[in-house]
């Protein structure tokens, strides 16, 4: 009973850190696009969209320590792990990574930044390169979410066709 609510307690984790980190993504880029095109300087328009950034950082933040906490209950309650099992564990310990850099480094710096990359060069070219890191490694929390959703399946697949 425990591994099947922390399997789906996982499950949503990962669908958070997968749909909404994809979801939040196209939203600012939408974002970004539509303010340029009505003449809002890409500056203006980045600064908008980063409080929406950093609010969801926490978010993802909580998502992967509880995607992290799951994989602790299954792997204390699974005595034996396969190689499979250990894939899984490496994908989410990845996904966790790729998180807290964002969650916890990156976001707070750009944080700090923000009320002067209007006016002071220096910040905004800080903020473009943590902007730029932010794009890595938050597509590797969404690359590695969406290899954690997947991956479990392919591996019974896998297994059953044996």
């Amino acid at each position: 009973m425990i591994l099947r609510i922390s399997e789906a307690v996982r499950l949503v984790a990962l669908a958070i850190l997968f749909g909404g980190s994809a979801a939040i993504t196209f939203a600012a880029i939408t974002l970004v696009r539509a303010a340029e095109s009505h003449g809002v300087p890409v500056r203006e328009a980045a600064q908008a969209n980063a409080p929406v950034f950093i609010a969801y950082s926490k978010v993802a933040l909580v998502a992967s320590v509880i995607l992290v906490m799951t994989e602790i209950t299954n792997f204390s309650m699974h005595h034996k792990s396969g190689s499979k099992q250990l894939v899984r564990y490496g994908i989410s310990f990845l996904c966790f990574l790729c998180t807290a850099i964002f969650s916890l480094v990156i976001t707070p710096s750009m944080e700090n930044l923000l009320p002067s990359i209007k006016t002071d060069e220096a910040a905004h070219a800080q903020f473009q390169r943590l902007h730029e890191q932010s794009r890595i490694v938050f597509g590797g929390t969404i690359l590695f979410a969406l290899v954690g959703l997947v991956y479990p399946a392919s591996a019974k697949q896998a297994k059953s066709a044996e």
